[in-house]
């Protein structure tokens, strides 16, 4: 519903307007998928906006973390951890295990990798431990996790 020019201002110059089509093209017969439509729908520019500004200071915290060398498993690293999952929930639902299951593609595709690398070297794959701590946290085991 954004623009690319849009996309690109609110998400910063390293955004792929291809992304959401891309995402589509994958998921779009499934629930989470309708939920993210309907969410996008009803979002003006502002709200855009917010979310985007949200995620920026989410990723510089959790690049942060990472640089000084805080522990993924820490009380620190489950709050991050913890609000990435919540970031993810403002355009589906996100409970844990299924946000282990985006967590295993931080290190698995390569666009998402370089994503977080680029914001700090090795965040992609402290991310991903940290979610897996605050998914075990809540009773779930990462190596079991599925989609629903």
């Amino acid at each position: 519903l954004l623009t690319p020019a849009e996309q690109v201002a609110l998400f910063g110059e390293t955004w792929d307007p291809a992304w959401p089509a891309e995402a589509r093209e994958r998921w779009g017969d499934t629930p989470q998928w309708a939920q993210y439509a309907e969410r996008s729908a009803e979002r003006t520019i502002e709200d855009w906006q917010d979310l985007a500004d949200t995620v920026a200071t989410l990723e510089a915290d959790l690049a942060a973390a990472c640089r000084v060398g805080v522990e993924p498993t820490s009380a620190r690293g489950l709050a991050l951890a913890e609000r990435h999952r919540a970031s993810i929930g403002a355009h589906f639902d996100c409970p844990p295990a299924r946000h282990v299951c985006l967590a295993r593609r931080l290190v698995e595709d390569d666009g998402f990798r370089a994503h977080y690398d680029g914001l700090a070297p090795g965040l992609a794959t402290w991310l991903r431990a940290a979610v897996e701590a605050n998914a075990r946290s809540r009773g779930v085991d990462p190596a079991t996790a599925t989609w629903d």
